[in-house]
């Protein structure tokens, strides 16, 4: 079952301002949460003003995310260390 991920422009640009191997590990994860894989990737459903979202810990990095499972597609909103992103802009 493969979802299509679309990234949203602030995460996109955060993700082009890291280190190439930092850069490669998010797109890895996002590629195995793509195909359904989420048994390699740490997932947790968020709760709170957050809830309906998900997070994606890759080291000191999380991406924050939300699934449309009728159009069979996952919007990634935030990318960002720890600290900064459960702010939200």
């Amino acid at each position: 079952m493969k979802h299509k991920v679309i990234v949203h422009k602030r995460a996109a640009r955060y993700l082009k301002s890291l280190p190439e191997f930092q850069r490669q590990r998010i797109k890895q994860s996002l590629r195995e949460l793509e195909d359904g894989v989420t048994d390699k990737v740490d997932v947790k459903s968020m709760a709170g003003e957050w809830k309906g979202y998900y997070r994606m810990r890759i080291g000191d990095i999380r991406v924050i995310f939300w699934i449309d499972h009728k159009l069979k597609t996952i919007y990634v909103d935030h990318i960002g260390s720890r600290g900064d992103v459960y702010r939200k802009k």
